[in-house]
């Protein structure tokens, strides 16, 4: 251990200067005020029905207390009374209210959001928990409200990419008019809609007043057991949620919160195999099946001796067209002319294989903070931790397993002072986290195969590969991860008058230590090592005006390149590249009118960022992403009872030119040289450099260039109300030569409610029209398989307060 970090640590230790997150009030400004501190009109009978008002200041994006107006970052808050109103029920349908964010298809569950063209971190209270892009359904009725940050993380938060990240504030034990709960109540709540859809919910909230110390207690709990739009899954989830939020005699407080979550039948879903631009635009598929079989049915699936002994290996095609490399086709990948014909295939048919798919996850996830006014400041010691247990398997010869633990530890302090005609806010301190994550995966086996099945016939035991959850199975990748980051950081905002500076840094020790055992390195294990300082900075400069606030920020930061389960490839660490570096240009304004009904925001932004590709063999290639765009958000109570909101996004994301072979892709056979149906019985792969075309950069179009919504409520006097509005995105697809391109498509959604005493009624519809469209896959199979998207679907939701 070398000094610097036994000083880092003696620091985190014995540091008694701690800082927190400090709720300070901060009044909306008034467009007719001219004083340097805004002041608040109150309109009235301009109650905000549908939650349709952006809240006035936010303490989570910096970690200290700003109004939004003047925050120099893009930033959408959704309330959990928005959250209701427009039916928003996991991370996907936020694109109806955010902009710069889009569904995305990676494998179809909602954990994680694509925000300015890759898929973000989640933040719990501040906190940057283990990745979920595809583990379970992040459960966002559970919140007290979302927080989309469009840009760097606050150094406050820890080193994070500068992309974007969505921040969820857990329901807590604080009331709405007072300080804490102090009087019990809750509500119940049952949802029965298409597809088997049923789900029970219900939240609690009662004062829990201990000693001489004001208390406030919420629990919430939801059980689903549905069906799906998608033929063969059947999601089913438990989610459990306490808070607690007291005062600790007359100077502490303390708020906690533990979040249980279990999800199984979220299956990961690639969708639609063997997709051609015929399949999209007429529906018409490619049915067949192979002409010599791997596995004549003596075993469930197809099994790494059977590939490789029976084939030989043969099915998988590499295709380099910058070499003339084609694949040779044989009885193993082609398909048998005398089966071969053009079918109608239904969107809800997809490369689900019921009752043999697995996609179980747990996870625990617990936050506690204890704050203290301390010498004219605030002091804060936070901690939080968040474990993950997942499996999954997908049947054409995916398999994966992750068991991690993440842990950290936050001393911060908040200082708010003068100096002369400045007014500053502060804060800084230490954090210390710590990650164990055992990562096992069976890709790297390479038996796999993506068209080898027919979906008009469905799964049969010739075309499921390799499932890794049998007796005696050793997987091909078995990777156990540590990771120390001691972290130093700090962040100013300085205000004089109409100019505002926030200058903000942060300072990393790594320790990464990571093993491989798996079958992929044969007898060649080696455990790497390393220890690294890294460095990440933003600053931004604003201007407020009577009509509205301007500014611009930089940033870059280093963060590490850890995959889905938490862990490091130790080749990443051998090659010195398991940190990854980012960097933002960004450009906005803002305005806040009429007492905060009106909010309006726009930004334009350049951005680079570095992103971890894992192919299904191979060393892990990190590329570099760069994505412009332009974002605009309306949010405008137009009266009590009328209110809209509006969104428009404009964004190209390009991966740069990459050293070696470049980024590794699944190649439809169609676009690897041969007849498509001589390779559907195999598995065809390439590197982007090996694509001419390709080597010097190319654009990625899984995300819509442009895309927008435009939705009104209308409520009269809080007992019923309607909601309705569209989302647009413009036309996805593959980027190579050649690949599929998916139409722009439009969905309307449409809702009610009524409330009768203690009763209330949510009737949604969503993709009212009933139109097809289709989402482009991410990462490696951007150009071979499209999932068809979601059909009309209505709920009912019945209610009971109390």
């Amino acid at each position: 251990m070398n000094s610097k970090h036994t000083l880092l640590k003696y620091y985190l230790l014995s540091v008694s200067a701690l800082a927190g997150l400090m709720t300070v009030p901060v009044q909306a400004q008034d467009v007719a005020a001219t004083s340097e501190e805004p002041t608040e009109i109150i309109i009235t009978g301009a109650r905000d029905l549908g939650g349709v008002k952006q809240k006035r200041s936010t303490s989570s994006v910096f970690g200290i207390d700003k109004p939004l107006v003047d925050t120099p970052r893009a930033v959408t808050e959704i309330s959990d009374k928005l959250l209701s109103r427009y039916s928003i029920k996991n991370v996907y349908d936020f694109t109806a209210v955010a902009a710069g964010t889009y569904t995305g298809s990676y494998f179809g569950v909602p954990g994680s959001l694509n925000i300015r063209g890759t898929m973000a971190d989640n933040y719990y209270n501040g906190f940057q928990g283990l990745s979920n892009f595809a583990n379970y359904p992040t459960p966002v009725d559970a919140t007290s409200s979302i927080e989309i940050v469009r840009g760097p993380t606050s150094p406050v938060y820890g080193s994070g990419q500068v992309g974007g990240f969505m921040n969820f504030i857990p329901k807590t034990g604080y009331g709405e008019n007072t300080k804490y709960v102090s009087k019990t109540g809750g509500d119940v709540s049952v949802t029965v809609g298409s597809y088997g859809e049923k789900v029970l919910t219900g939240n609690l909230s009662l004062p829990a007043n201990w000693g001489t110390n004001d208390a406030g207690l919420h629990l919430f709990a939801k059980v689903e057991d549905s069906d799906s739009f998608y033929t063969g899954m059947h999601p089913k989830s438990e989610v459990a949620q306490i808070s607690f939020a007291s005062a600790l005699g007359e100077k502490w407080s303390l708020e906690t919160s533990y979040q249980f979550i279990h999800s199984d039948g979220y299956l990961k879903n690639i969708g639609w195999n063997r997709v051609t631009q015929q399949l999209i635009d007429e529906g018409l598929y490619i049915s067949g099946r192979p002409i010599a079989k791997i596995n004549n049915g003596s075993t469930p699936f197809i099994t790494a001796g059977q590939f490789y002994g029976t084939a030989g290996g043969s099915t998988l095609l590499y295709t380099a067209p910058a070499f003339g490399v084609t694949p040779t086709p044989n009885n193993f990948t082609k398909l048998d002319p005398a089966t071969v014909k053009l079918v109608k295939l239904s969107p809800r048919t997809t490369f689900i294989d019921e009752g043999v798919d697995l996609n179980e996850a747990t996870t625990h996830t617990l936050y506690a903070g204890a704050s203290r006014e301390l010498l004219g400041g605030k002091l804060k010691i936070e901690g939080f931790l968040n474990t993950l247990d997942s499996k999954n398997y997908q049947s054409y010869g995916f398999g994966s397993q992750y068991m991690s633990t993440l842990s950290e530890q936050r001393i911060s302090y908040l200082k708010e002072f003068e100096t002369g005609p400045i007014e500053w806010k502060t804060v800084s301190g230490v954090s210390h986290r710590f990650t164990h994550a055992h990562v096992q995966g069976s890709l790297n086996d390479f038996v796999i195969s993506e068209d080898r099945r027919d979906l008009s016939v469905g799964p049969t035991p010739d075309d499921r590969f390799n499932n890794p959850f049998v007796a005696g199975y050793k997987w091909a990748t078995d990777v156990t991860t540590k990771i120390h980051n001691m972290g130093l950081f700090t962040l100013a905002d300085g205000t004089w008058g109409p100019v505002s500076l926030t200058l903000g840094g942060r300072a990393d020790e790594y320790q990464v230590n990571a093993l491989n055992i798996g079958t992929e390195v044969g007898v060649t294990r080696a455990r790497r090592k390393d220890e690294k300082n890294a460095y990440s900075y933003n600053a931004s400069l604003a201007y407020k005006f009577d009509w509205a606030t301007v500014y611009t920020t930089y940033a870059r930061a280093k963060s590490l390149q850890i995959d889905q389960g938490g862990g490091l490839a130790p080749a990443l660490i051998l090659n010195d590249a398991y940190l990854g570096g980012s960097r933002l240009r960004e450009v906005g304004a803002k305005t806040s009118q009429y007492g905060g009904r009106l909010f309006a925001s726009i930004a334009a932004y350049d951005q680079d960022r570095s992103y971890l590709s894992t192919p299904p063999s191979g060393v892990q290639t990190v590329v570099a992403l760069r994505t412009q765009g332009l974002e605009g958000e309306l949010r405008w109570l137009v009266t009590e009872s009328f209110g809209l909101t509006a969104t428009l996004t404009k964004q190209k994301t390009k991966i740069q030119p990459t050293a070696g072979n470049g980024f590794f892709i699944t190649v439809p056979s169609c676009l690897a040289g041969i007849a498509c149906t001589d390779g559907y019985g195999g598995y065809a792969f390439s590197n982007a450099n090996l694509y001419p075309q390709l080597k010097g950069g190319y654009y990625l179009h899984a995300t819509p260039e442009t895309s927008g919504s435009l939705f009104a409520t209308y409520d009269v006097r809080g007992k019923w109300g309607v909601t309705g509005g569209v989302t647009y995105a413009s036309e996805t697809g593959g980027f190579l030569p050649g690949a599929i391109v998916l139409p722009a498509y439009t969905l309307v959604r449409a809702g009610a409610y009524y409330i009768s005493g203690p009763y209330r009624f949510d009737l949604n519809v969503n993709n009212l029209l009933d139109e097809e469209y289709f989402l482009a896959n991410s990462d490696t199979d951007a150009n071979a398989n499209v999932l068809p998207g979601i059909g009309r679907t209505v709920s009912l939701k019945v209610s009971r307060t109390f």
